[in-house]
């Protein structure tokens, strides 16, 4: 019999776990109620002028502004695109369409809450994203399928995706911003109305369940 090794971490998996491990934090976790001087000062004016550019485009786009709103689309559609592909495969670039669809129907009643407006537009793909699973469990063929149980042979992302959805809520949607979105931790945190402590505990948690789910399968 051969040597015994520890199996590789899935690729999509390891870039995660490239972040603390919810078993050891930091050693010197920072302070989060006092302010950031660390920030570089180049770093925080961009995001300003980038939140800033953001809210022009999306007021232009209420008022009818196709072009402002082809900008927005042009912004958001990579990350969009990569949330829907890691869940649906087949079919991400027609429900990044349709979220683009129901994002311009609802820019009307969309209101500017202080979080990014990549958060509504995520919450928008997350609606999207569930519909297409209920569309699809509706037109599965069930006459064919076999009796007794199935090996399904998945690859690292669909089998990532489907851990991904076992999660707690609140992991899950700090999982999809950060990695799949490409939020910041300052955004997720304002999207989802915690702190950035809160965000981290809940990341190292739902990056530890994502683990052990992952090696069991």
């Amino acid at each position: 019999m051969g040597d015994w090794s520890e199996p590789p971490v899935r690729p999509m998996l390891a870039a995660m776990l490239r972040e603390p491990s919810p078993s050891t934090p930091p050693l010197e976790p920072p302070n989060i109620s006092a302010s950031t001087p660390d920030v570089p000062t180049e770093t925080h004016e961009a995001e300003v002028r980038t939140l800033d550019l953001v809210q022009r485009l999306v007021e232009r786009a209420r008022q009818g502004g196709g072009d402002a709103f082809g900008d927005l689309y042009r912004r958001y559609h990579a990350p969009l695109f990569r949330l829907a592909r890691a869940h649906l495969g087949e079919g991400a670039e027609d429900a990044v369409a349709e979220t683009f669809l129901r994002a311009w129907k609802g820019l009307p009643g969309y209101k500017n809450t202080g979080a990014p407006f990549l958060a509504w537009l995520y919450g928008i793909a997350r609606h999207v994203i569930a519909d297409e699973f209920r569309r699809r469990a509706r037109v599965e063929p069930r006459a064919d399928l076999p009796d007794g149980r199935v090996e399904w042979k998945v690859d690292d992302e669909l089998a990532l995706a489907a851990a991904i959805r076992e999660l707690p809520d609140e992991q899950r949607q700090v999982i999809e911003l950060k990695f799949l979105i490409g939020a910041t931790n300052a955004q997720v945190a304002a999207a989802l109305g915690k702190s950035e402590g809160a965000v981290n505990a809940k990341q190292w948690r739902a990056l530890g369940a994502l683990r052990k789910m992952l090696e069991e399968t």
